[in-house]
Parts: C-alpha cells; structure tokens; sequence
C-alpha cells in the first residue's frame, strides 16, 4: 500500500510518501512546500493543491492521511490551516483516494506510545520505523508527515489484510458472511 502523508500548514505543508507491505515501512519520498513567498491565502492553496496533485501523478497513491488541525485559542490561525487542509484533501479527493484524518494526538501516540511526545520525540521514532529514513535529512513538517502516514499504516490494517470495523470487513469479504433468511430478532 502507497500512504501519502499530510502535515499541512498556512507557511510550510509537509508531506511523506511511504510504501507499506506486512509490516514493512519504508520512506518513498518526502518533502515540504514552502508558502512564504505567496503573497495571498488563495495563492497558498492553489500552490498546495498543485503540488499534492503531482504526487498523484508520481506515485500510485492507494491512500491519503491527513493531521487534523489543532485548534488553540487563535482563530486566525485556525482559518489558515483549516484552508490549507481543505486545498490537500480537495487535491487527493479529486483523484477518488480514500482521505483520513487523525489527531495529532492519535499520530504521536501511535508513533512514540505518547500522546504527548515532543518534536524530537517524534523525528526520533520515524527514524527507527522508516525504513531509509535514518538517511534523510527530514526536515520537521516532513517527519509529521511521515509519522501521519506511519499512524495510518498502522491503524488501517493496509499492509496486514486487517479492517478497521465490521463494516470494511464484511464489504470485503461478502462471500464468507452467512446470510440467514427466516432469522428472527428477539426483542
């Protein structure tokens, strides 16, 4: 499975492409998309859904993962990621791949076991759980790309022919589910 991984923001949006197969995690490519010297909001997103719109035309990307915002007491910063999200997600929408969120929370706890990990923290453990990416010289966006995809990886059952709920597994698997006529539901 081809995971793209999203860590976006209104000046640097960071991305990972990782390939995942068993239990195998290993960097593809990764970079960061500098925003600074657009000049308005509008050109910053056109220039994110551009630039993760040919990561779609480089890779065989099965799968995107995107890091929710955190929402602190500045709404204007808010705005700013929330449109910056929205350009990433629109971009691999369009091309019809699934588009998961996950807490910051949820990406550090499934990365380094704390929810509360630090940046350092983080860049440490995706350098022991990617392969090749002890080699890099990630810069921090990308590391949380790179940890966003890795917590997908891992809560997805991609790579391990698992399922996220009964639903995903019965949708897959229609001809092993046993279906009853005549049941009757006691209540």
């Amino acid at each position: 499975m081809i995971i793209l991984g999203i860590d976006p923001g209104s000046r640097k949006t960071g991305f990972a492409v990782i390939e995942y197969k068993g239990s195998r995690k290993s960097i593809v490519d990764s970079g960061t998309i500098f925003l600074t010297e657009a000049k308005s909001m509008p050109e910053k997103l056109v220039r994110i859904f551009n630039e993760i719109g040919t990561l779609f035309v480089k890779f065989d990307i099965e799968s995107v993962a995107v890091e929710a915002g955190f929402y602190g007491k500045n709404a204007q910063s808010a705005y700013k990621l929330g449109y910056a999200r929205s350009a990433a997600v629109l971009a691999a929408a369009l091309k019809g791949v699934e588009v998961v969120e996950y807490s910051p929370r949820k990406v550090k706890q499934s990365v380094t076991g704390n929810g509360n990990a630090s940046k350092p923290q983080v860049m440490f453990m995706v350098r022991r759980l990617l392969s090749g990416a002890e080699r890099l010289p990630l810069r921090e966006d990308e590391a949380d790309a790179c940890a966003v995809a890795i917590c997908h990886a891992q809560n997805s059952g991609g790579g391990k022919g698992g399922y996220r709920n009964w639903k995903e597994f019965v949708a897959k698997n229609s001809h092993m589910v046993v279906k009853r006529s005549g049941a009757r539901r006691i209540k």
